[in-house]
Parts: C-alpha cells; sequence; structure tokens
C-alpha cells in the first residue's frame, strides 16, 4: 500500500519508576533499509563475534563497551524518516495523585486508576492515529512480546495487550481527542514479535524506550552523554504535523510525560489564584521556547 506505515514499540522500565512504551514509526517500504543498517552495525558493535549477525541489539550488551550505538540507532531512524512516539509515566507521581485502588477489605476489588501500561498505550496510538491522518496514510503496529516461552495464551500479557490494543480501537477506549471512526479507519493491524524473530525495527524501538526511562532518571550518566542522546530522540519526536519553527508541540504528540503540568501547581493555591499560576507558568514557558527558536534559527543562518 502506497501511504502504509509500520509503528514498532517496545517497554521500559526505570529503577526509580519511570515507565516508558516507545518507539518510532516509518514506511513500510524502509524495513529492509532498516534491516541492512542495523546488521551493520552489529558487525561493528560485534566485530570480533561469530555470532554477531544472530545476537538480538539491546542496549544492556553493550551499553558499557560502545555507548555511542545509541547515537547510531537514532540516526538509522533519521536516515528512514522515522518519526517517534513515547509515553512516560512516571509512577511514584500517578500513586500519589490518585493512589493504587481500593482493598478487598471495602468489598471492591477494581482500582481506581486505570493500569499505567494501558494508558502509556492509548496515548500512542491517539498520536500515531492522527500522524496517520495527516500523511492520509493506514498503518499497522508491532510491539515486542511481554510473554515468556510456552505460556497459556488466554493468560498471558500477550493475549491481554492485544485485548487491550483491539478494545481502544472498537471502543474509543482511552481515546480524547480522536474519533473512533479515526481509530478504526486509520489502523489496520496489530502483531505481536518475539526476540527471536529478530525484527529490527523492535530492536531499535527497544533501545528508545531504554534510552527515555534513563534520562528521566538521570541514569547512565557514568556511560553515557544520556542528555546528548535523548535531544536526538526528541529532535525526531512528532509534531503534530505543525511547523516546528512556529509551534513545538513534541511534548503533546510525540513524547508525552504523564502526569502532567498541573503536578506542578503548588496545592495551597485556590481557585482563580491557581488559574493565574498556571497561566504564568505558560507564559514564561513560552517566551523560552521563542527564545531557543530563535536562537536556532540565528545559528542556522
Amino acid at each position: 500500500m502506497e501511504n502504509e506505515y509500520t509503528l514498532y514499540l517496545d517497554e521500559s522500565k526505570s529503577v526509580d519508576n519511570i515507565f516508558v512504551i516507545g518507539g518510532f514509526a516509518c514506511h513500510i517500504s524502509k524495513e529492509e533499509e532498516i534491516e541492512r543498517k542495523l546488521q551493520k552495525l552489529k558487525e561493528k558493535v560485534w566485530k570480533n563475534s561469530k555470532t554477531r549477525a544472530e545476537k538480538v541489539f539491546h542496549a544492556t550488551d553493550y551499553v558499557r563497551k560502545y555507548p555511542r550505538a545509541f547515537l547510531e540507532l537514532i540516526e538509522i531512524v533519521r536516515e528512514v524518516k522515522g518519526v517517534i512516539f513515547a509515553t512516560v509515566i512516571k509512577l511514584d507521581e500517578l500513586t500519589e495523585l490518585f493512589g493504587t485502588g481500593y482493598s478487598k477489605s471495602n468489598k471492591i476489588s477494581f482500582a481506581l486508576v486505570e493500569d499505567p501500561f494501558n494508558i502509556a498505550l492509548e496515548k500512542i496510538i491517539e498520536n500515531y492515529t492522527h500522524f496517520l491522518y495527516y500523511k492520509k496514510g493506514f498503518g499497522k503496529t508491532i510491539y515486542e512480546s511481554r510473554s515468556v516461552e510456552d505460556e497459556k495464551w488466554m493468560t498471558s500479557p500477550d493475549y491481554m495487550l492485544k485485548k487491550d490494543y483491539l478494545r481502544v480501537i472498537s471502543n474509543n477506549k482511552g481515546i480524547v481527542y480522536v474519533n473512533d471512526a479515526a481509530l478504526k479507519f486509520c489502523n489496520t493491524n496489530f502483531s505481536v514479535k518475539r526476540k527471536k524473530e529478530d525484527v529490527a525495527g523492535l530492536q531499535i524501538a527497544d533501545n528508545i524506550a531504554y534510552v527515555i526511562a534513563r534520562s528521566m532518571s538521570h541514569s547512565l550518566k557514568q556511560i553515557a552523554d544520556i542528555d546528548k542522546i535523548f535531544d536526538d530522540i526528541f529532535d525526531l519526536a512528532y509534531n503534530g504535523n505543525f511547523d516546528r519553527i512556529k509551534k513545538d508541540l513534541r511534548h503533546f504528540y510525540g513524547i508525552r510525560i504523564l502526569p502532567e503540568m498541573f503536578r506542578t501547581i503548588p496545592m495551597e493555591r485556590k481557585g482563580g489564584e491557581q488559574i493565574k499560576y498556571y497561566n504564568h507558568m505558560i507564559k514564561q514557558l513560552e517566551e523560552r521556547v521563542k527564545n531557543l527558536m530563535k536562537v536556532d534559527k540565528d545559528y542556522n543562518t
């Protein structure tokens, strides 16, 4: 199909409870190019290994030996004109704001707040649909398997993953801004692949999620320039079909961080004072963005 895209997704969690689902989308015609470029990177990283072609490219396998591989992976995404999508969930803040749910002693067994995994997936599906709509295209999603070998299908994480995905598409579950007709029309297929299937796009998605989670927790600083790597990732984040020079919305459409900014408003401020304080913060941020855009423009000219 002329306008068909693939979204590759994986997840990661840092030691300080930062959970991320992340990856990238690109045109289906780029699949072989991604495979070829990743193969070359594997040969560079594992030049002395006879099994390098079969090895799955996971961050923990090379991060200390060749941390520059992160940047080279992001360069692959750039070269295939990939667009990055991610949702970051700050689990401790989510618990602080909403709690973990009601206990069974209160005769209510369901949780108050949605599963963070579902929240993250829903936001990505919504933004991916937005991307597909403005590309006048269709898209499939490939997610790395969450199940273990020989696990019963009906009780496996992969079964629940597919079930949750279909619930989003069929019932508009968790989608705030995009209607169900667009969801059904733009999203064509969802599949789960195991690591041993050696899908190049999923291996890159794995590293994207890994870096974002650790950049939020400021880890890996002793090993790699994590801020530089994150900047490269953020540079490719989806901007909602807007001209980034005029309106930078990558934090909304590309890499979404939840719970959102209302969390920073001091709790002692009441009513109208909260709104004034919030608007003041927005104005300050807009001025900073405007100044950064001016610096960037001056630098490029």
